[in-house]
């Protein structure tokens, strides 16, 4: 008998297990971890959401393997870079960064008409563009508003200054097919969960190992939040941040502790955690 799950949105559908194998597969489980989380998720009548089953499959994975679960949280722990936005701009612009832009953060430009203040100024062989970043608890799609609104943005700020040649649109979350329609059409950035297909938010964090430090067991909430506050964003180079992490109340073995789940989580990432 198939297995119907409801989705965040609210639909019903079968619970799709070739995509769920997948998720937990590319975060780095073995195949007799895939096989028996399967088992467990079909026969357990009380998975009746798609949250219900990351949630059990992630205190499997978290049991079996800290760094694994670390992997398959990649989603959740991106959302959980708040509770404002800020933490997700810094995040965005190291990933820029790596991506060999020079980055610099919440600046004021000059438009044709208005000043208009930006999240992240990028500029790469000689070209600027900047980039807005729209974070999101919930796992809500970005609307077409959002890419009419930067567009705007942009044309004013390009009117002034020749040296912008486009305009990002990152978020966490999903867009909406017209806010990519859109886009597409006017040659407006967008990065963002899923997409673009072969070069999307969560394929970039993998092949970089840029993982927030959100994914990391062996951290609470509260040092998670601790070392937001300063702008510890990613595990890369965590074994830098030995100070950092003993200003937080962490003794020597948990430190390293820490240390080693990040550097293991780098390794390699989580490309579909499988929760919509």
């Amino acid at each position: 008998m198939t297995k119907i799950v409801k989705k965040n949105s609210g639909d019903l559908e079968p619970f799709d297990v070739g995509k769920f194998q997948r998720s937990i597969r590319r975060a780095g489980a073995n195949e007799s971890q895939v096989r028996d989380l399967t088992r467990k998720v079909l026969d357990n009548h009380q998975l009746t959401t798609t949250r219900d089953i990351y949630a059990f499959a992630y205190e499997y994975l978290r049991q079996e393997n800290p760094p694994i679960a670390a992997r398959y949280s990649l989603r959740n722990a991106i959302s959980s870079l708040g509770p404002s936005g800020f933490p997700f701009e810094q995040f965005a612009a190291a990933i820029f960064k790596a991506l060999g832009y020079e980055v610099e953060t919440d600046l004021i430009v000059r438009g044709k008409c208005v000043q208009h203040e930006i999240d992240v100024l990028l500029q790469k062989n000689g070209e600027l563009s900047f980039a807005e970043c729209k974070f999101h608890h919930e796992h809500l799609k970005v609307d077409i508003k959002v890419p009419l609104y930067i567009k705007a943005r942009y044309d004013d700020v390009a009117a002034h200054n020749k040296e912008y040649k486009t305009a990002w649109v990152i978020t966490n979350t999903k867009f909406t097919t017209d806010a990519q329609a859109y886009a597409e059409c006017v040659g407006l950035h967008l990065l963002g969960w899923n997409y673009p297909i072969n070069n999307s938010l969560e394929r970039i964090i993998d092949r970089l190992g840029l993982h927030p430090i959100t994914i990391l067991t062996s951290l609470s909430n509260k040092q998670k939040q601790q070392l937001l506050e300063q702008k510890v964003v990613l595990c890369q180079n965590m074994a830098q941040q030995r100070t950092t992490l003993k200003s937080i109340g962490l003794r020597e073995h948990e430190i390293e502790n820490v240390i080693h789940e990040a550097n293991t989580a780098c390794e390699l990432g989580a490309i579909d955690n499988g929760h919509e």
